[in-house]
């Protein structure tokens, strides 16, 4: 997302104070959309496959679970990679300046992409992520279910308490995030759609097209949001991650101390 967000981001802030870049720069036409879809789709689909890997790793099916590995992940990822590499391809084709703005040189190559990042870049992660969040609410209560008929009377309370609390937060947060995701996404699927459909209309008015660029502006920018609200959206839906983030900081402040105080007893020589 840094290599989207740099291709993206910065000529969207740069476009609003002097001409945009990508409808000036033939080449950086084609580059900005080709790194910028190929960088988000990777993202997202990375993102995917963690919904996944949770699902496999919570399951009590232990020949799935042995899919929750660094190994695979590890490869899977490779193979992202690659698949995002060359798909987006088309764009280094058919996109190109033409009067003064980066668009598709064909409604048909248009359309495709479209329908490309709308089913694989909103569609079916939304749709596999929804899926894996049920799958896991149900491996997690089964979980909970053979524990509670495993453990003694006596400590059956406390540990039904801390399995509760736990589940809670992992349920949270994975609800939290699938949610941000279709609000953050939702808009810019719609508006990809509008954008293929009307490329062909003719005689658009100066205020069609102004219109056009500001919801263009804004639905890529609120797909943007989401990578940078995960930090926070965490920190507020888990109890857990708050205190690790707490742990963390604190770890770091007292190694600074301790290198301040060893640089305070060595200065004198």
């Amino acid at each position: 997302m840094l290599v989207a967000m740099n291709f993206g981001l910065i000529s969207r802030i740069i476009s609003a104070y002097q001409p945009d870049p990508q409808n000036i720069i033939n080449a950086f036409c084609k580059a900005r959309t080709y790194f910028g879809q190929s960088s988000v789709m990777s993202y997202r689909w990375m993102l995917t496959m963690a919904c996944i890997d949770r699902y496999t790793s919570s399951t009590v099916n232990a020949r799935i679970r042995n899919l929750a590995n660094p190994h695979i992940a590890s490869r899977v990822i490779f193979i992202i990679v690659i698949i995002w590499i060359i798909v987006p391809w088309h764009n280094w084709i058919f996109l190109n300046i033409n009067g003064s703005a980066c668009v598709w040189t064909s409604s048909s190559v248009a359309t495709y992409n479209s329908a490309l990042v709308v089913t694989f870049g909103f569609i079916v992660p939304a749709t596999v992520m929804i899926t894996c969040a049920v799958l896991i609410n149900n491996n997690l209560r089964r979980k909970r279910q053979r524990r509670r008929n495993n453990v003694s009377t006596t400590v059956e309370s406390q540990a039904n308490r801390l399995l509760r609390a736990r589940d809670r937060q992992t349920l949270l947060m994975l609800y939290v995030e699938i949610s941000f995701y279709i609000i953050c996404t939702l808009p810019w699927a719609i508006f990809t759609v509008y954008n293929a459909l009307s490329l062909s209309v003719p005689n658009k008015t100066s205020d069609r097209i102004a219109v056009e660029g500001f919801l263009s502006f804004l639905t890529e920018t609120l797909a943007y949001l989401y990578t940078t609200l995960s930090f926070y959206l965490y920190t507020l839906a888990s109890r857990t991650f708050r205190q690790e983030l707490v742990k963390v900081i604190s770890a770091i402040l007292n190694s600074r101390n301790q290198c301040c105080n060893r640089v305070g007893r060595v200065a004198p020589f």
